[in-house]
């Protein structure tokens, strides 16, 4: 005896008739449970299409009217087995009951597994409405079973019950209905769809393809959503669109062939700026499914804690997807929205989803999870020897060591293929790393090329300017001679009569040569000794009375004169007393080869004046040549201030060298004397009246400067590097 019959022989239910069916839980049980088992209208009736698979329906319709959303309409026909009222009493109320256990033999045997095992399936209905009929036709039986189910005013205590329909009643599909010889049709009422959105509804068709492995099924589903009254009931068939065309590597064990989807090349246009890397097609990969130990067998715990051997068989395919950025997608079927997101691995059970996505119940951190899509079946989840692991809402299972089986199955695959996807990223990346590397060079080449160009461009420019400099200075030099040739003849006259001039100025040397010849030597050698011997005491007073007053003005020029006066008187008599020579009457300009008349004067004079026990004087070979004309005596005593200067800072020698300049000549004298006093706080005092850092006059630079001021020169002294100073003396030509 079955246990609804019980529950009547007990007084627990109420006894069934011909026009009333009672179902085996009180009305707040089962809304309860209906409300507890679903979360959205979409899971609830995929439920109830299940039920039509169960019932091995091939054909199955799902018609939604929601022109009145507070009171839709949803109809679902199947042509599947159908019951008669003993199967309706005995089966269909019965909430529970395991539909494998009925004819367990044919199940066994056959090839088609029932997908409901709790036989609570039913109870979606009351997740949607509380008022539904449901209309059956037995294949074998004439007509047709008619009940209807209005729980609007039940009481929580009540035991809800089908009535039959006895009236005429209205079917929106009656056509498909009436051309069914056996099949089910629930039509349910009034039922609230305001919390779902149109976009929501309307996406059923890919919702549905992926609740059931539809290509595993021989079943057709197909689905129509009416919005408006004006719109024609038009079918639509269920059908899976999978993106394969938008996957870079597939693992895929099943007898189908769903690698053979995927292209042969993917071109990754989005992950490359160089349009020939952008371009370059990657071969896409399939995994080998004998890598993966996907069945086998193995001992699991049964309910009372029993372990039976069974075989356990992962089967499916799962892909990932090269992009999931729906602009840059490859395949046009690829669509990814707020809606709908196909990047999920959907695992089933008996051909019925059971986890919407894997990555829901076993998390998986890498970002390359979000683009693994596939389907895989696993049937030991729900194996009618062990125990039931799904949960309350029929969408996800417990820990235990199936699911533990099933991770350590999967992971291995999905980590094969993020592998796969982040070696051709890792490819791409490294090869637009060496592009970049690549232009940057050549930017890097081409910029150290236009900065060679721009070198060369103004070097070509100043080399131009040069030309046009020395052009220039070619044709002054050219006019300058052309000058002088015109002038040469007009001087001829006047070189006639300075030779002339010299003519009687011999005469005069010669007759004081005569005159001074006449003398006796020690006469005239003493008398050039007292001349050096006072004009050395005047320039030592001088030196005092300079060194301890300020002097300007008149005064100053006064003094200056005397101080030239009495170098005049030493020089001439050095000369003479120590030298031999004679001088002119006065300081005449003379004109001169100024280097051949320093390096003389240098050699001769000086070199007799200081022997190399005071100072070493050292003349360095030049070809350096300057005529100018020069005060001969005043050009001295610069010559002998600047040897002066060195012996007064202790320097052991004292180098003189001749450089030619553009405009003329440099004369270098470098000692290695103390140097310049470091209590000098601005260089350019040591040419001033009267400044010195000895117990010198203060005068001899000054002097320097001031005349080689006249003839265009300058003198300018500063410290060598290591010792002493350097004295550049610079004659200009005219």
């Amino acid at each position: 005896m079955d246990q609804i019959s019980a529950g009547i022989r007990n007084g627990l239910l109420p006894a069934n008739t011909n026009d009333e069916i009672y179902f085996n839980f009180s009305y707040a049980a089962l809304k309860l449970l209906g409300k507890n088992l679903y979360n959205n209208p979409a899971s609830a009736i995929s439920e109830l299409v299940a039920n039509s698979f169960d019932a091995r329906a091939e054909n199955i319709y799902v018609y939604i009217d929601m022109t009145d959303k507070e009171r839709s309409i949803i109809e679902i026909i199947d042509d599947g087995e159908g019951m008669d009222y003993d199967e309706l009493q005995r089966k269909y109320v019965w909430v529970g009951r395991n539909k494998r256990e009925d004819n367990t033999e044919q199940i066994k045997n056959d090839s088609y597994a029932v997908m409901g095992r709790k036989g609570i399936g039913k109870l979606a209905a009351f997740y949607l409405s509380d008022h539904y009929s449901i209309y059956t036709k037995k294949s074998g039986h004439t007509g047709q079973e008619a009940w209807r189910v209005d729980m609007s005013a039940y009481k929580d205590s009540d035991f809800p019950r089908m009535d039959r329909i006895k009236d005429d009643f209205s079917i929106d599909n009656y056509e498909i209905w009436r051309n069914h010889d056996h099949g089910t049709l629930l039509r349910l009422d009034k039922v609230d769809l305001t919390g779902t959105g149109e976009k929501k509804i309307e996406s059923l068709q890919r919702l549905f393809a992926d609740y059931y492995l539809t290509d595993m099924l021989d079943a057709e589903i197909r689905i129509c959503v009416k919005t408006s009254r004006e719109q024609e009931i038009e079918y639509a068939k269920v059908q899976k669109r999978i993106a394969f065309g938008n996957m870079y590597a597939i693992f895929d064990n099943t007898d189908r062939g769903y690698y053979k989807k995927l292209n042969k090349e993917i071109q990754f246009k989005w992950a490359s700026p160089y349009e020939d890397i952008a371009n370059k097609g990657r071969s896409t990969v399939k995994l080998d499914e004998k890598k993966f130990e996907t069945s086998g067998n193995r001992s699991f715990s049964k309910e009372n804690g029993d372990l039976i051997e069974k075989r356990y068989k992962l089967k499916g395919w799962i892909g990932i997807h090269a992009t999931i950025d729906q602009q840059n997608a490859i395949d046009k079927k690829y669509i990814r929205n707020k809606i709908y997101n196909p990047n999920c691995l959907r695992l089933y059970v008996r051909d019925k989803l059971a986890v919407a996505n894997y990555f829901d119940i076993h998390v998986n951190t890498q970002a390359m999870s979000n683009y693994i899509e596939g389907e895989i079946s696993f049937d030991i989840l729900d194996d009618d020897e062990l125990p039931d692991i799904a949960t309350s809402s029929r969408q996800n299972f417990l820990e235990d060591e199936r699911v533990s089986l099933l991770f350590e199955i999967v992971d291995k695959i999905v980590g094969s293929l993020m592998s796969a996807r982040n070696t051709v990223g890792n490819e791409i990346r490294q090869e637009n790393e060496q592009r970049k590397k690549e232009e940057e060079e050549k930017i890097e080449k081409k910029r150290r090329a236009e900065q060679e160009a721009r070198r060369r461009a103004e070097e070509e420019k100043k080399r131009a300017e040069r030309e046009k400099e020395e052009a220039e200075e070619k044709s002054r030099t050219a006019e300058k001679k052309q000058k002088e040739a015109e002038n040469e003849r007009n001087k001829a006259q006047e070189r006639q009569k300075a030779a002339e001039q010299d003519a009687r100025r011999e005469r005069r040397r010669s007759n004081y040569i005569m005159s001074v010849s006449k003398l006796e030597n020690g006469s005239v050698l003493n008398s050039v000794h007292s001349i050096y011997n006072q004009s050395k005491r005047v320039k030592e007073n001088l030196d005092k009375i300079v060194s301890s007053h300020e002097y300007t003005g008149v005064l100053q020029k006064n003094l200056l004169k005397a101080e030239e006066s009495n170098q005049f008187a030493l020089i001439a008599s050095k000369n003479i007393s120590k030298a031999g020579k004679t001088i002119e009457d006065n300081d005449a300009s003379t004109t001169v080869d100024v280097v051949s008349y320093v390096f003389q004067y240098m050699e001769q004079v000086m070199r007799a004046i200081y022997d190399s026990n005071e100072i070493d004087i050292i003349i360095k070979p030049s070809e350096a040549y300057l005529e100018r004309e020069i005060r001969q005596l005043s050009l001295a005593i610069v010559l002998d201030n600047i040897v002066g200067n060195a012996i007064k800072a202790h320097a052991t020698k004292i180098e003189v060298e001749a450089i030619q300049t553009s405009r003329g000549v440099d004369i270098l004298f470098v000692d290695d004397g103390n140097g310049l006093s470091p209590d000098i706080d601005d260089i350019n005092r040591i040419y001033d009246f009267g400044y010195t850092t000895t117990n010198g006059s203060g005068l001899g630079l000054y002097y320097s400067k001031k005349y080689l001021n006249i003839i265009s020169g300058d003198i300018v002294l500063s410290n060598n590097k290591n010792k002493g100073v350097t004295v550049r003396v610079s004659i200009r030509e005219k």
